[in-house]
């Protein structure tokens, strides 16, 4: 007989300060048994131009490595803007600390965008218009086209993107839907626009890449373990 309970183990570094991430992930995986998830968490820095790595993550990817993970990933964005090649630098420092393939939601937000094959997109992020601007030009780099920027009017802490209803999200989503656009990339893993894919993909027809379901679905083929989730967005929908 087969061992009890989840087969497989992913593991996920959480800002402090993120409520989405366990949540949403849960959501997507309640019909998934064979996946079990794991967490730790660690204090974002200050400043959001600050670089994440090791001595920022601390203890929190050693004490994933305890739990002998298939993969893991840094549920977080920044690298979106202060560079992905960093994360990608981070990704391999990860995989040395935890023996196990590794993400972050940056990276996988264009690994999603690769696999779609979006390179026109609308940007909607819960931050000062003055990112969105570093975020474009970061993808730039891997020839994705930010055409239309959308994000909020008043600058909010990450506790308050993740108390934003469905109607104030809904509202920030819909002004980067835009004509000729491959796709609609949601940054910021705080914010809950996961929940609300499915019925803009519908509205809209076309994708929408969340950045927090891009991370699972990314820590998943990592894991050798993608499989189609219906519910979810195109995304969970690719192999």
């Amino acid at each position: 007989m087969g061992i009890p309970g989840p087969a497989v183990r992913l593991g996920i570094l959480v800002p402090s300060s993120n409520s989405n991430a366990e949540t949403l992930t849960a959501a997507i995986l309640a019909g998934q048994p064979d996946l079990g998830v794991h967490y730790s968490r660690f204090r974002l820095p200050p400043n959001l131009d600050d670089t994440v790595d090791l001595s920022v993550l601390g203890d929190a990817p050693a004490l994933l490595n305890d739990a002998e993970l298939q993969a893991i990933a840094f549920h977080g964005t920044s690298g979106s803007w202060t560079g992905i090649t960093q994360d990608r630098s981070l990704c391999d420092e990860l995989k040395a600390v935890c023996g196990a393939p590794a993400t972050t939601a940056s990276v996988a937000v264009v690994e999603a965008l690769g696999a779609l094959s979006a390179t026109r997109i609308g940007l909607v992020f819960p931050g000062p218009g003055s990112i969105a601007s570093q975020i474009q030009r970061e993808y730039a780099n891997y020839g994705i086209d930010v055409q239309v920027v959308s994000v909020p009017e008043a600058a909010m802490s990450n506790p308050e993107i993740a108390q934003l209803d469905t109607a104030a999200i809904g509202a920030m989503m819909r002004p980067a839907f835009a004509h000729g656009l491959d796709a609609v990339v949601c940054v910021g893993t705080n914010l809950r626009s996961g929940y609300l894919v499915e019925g803009f993909e519908q509205e809209f027809a076309i994708p929408v890449v969340d950045s927090a379901i891009a991370t699972l679905w990314h820590v998943l083929r990592l894991a050798d373990s993608s499989r189609s989730i219906p519910g979810w967005g195109a995304l969970l929908a690719v192999h």
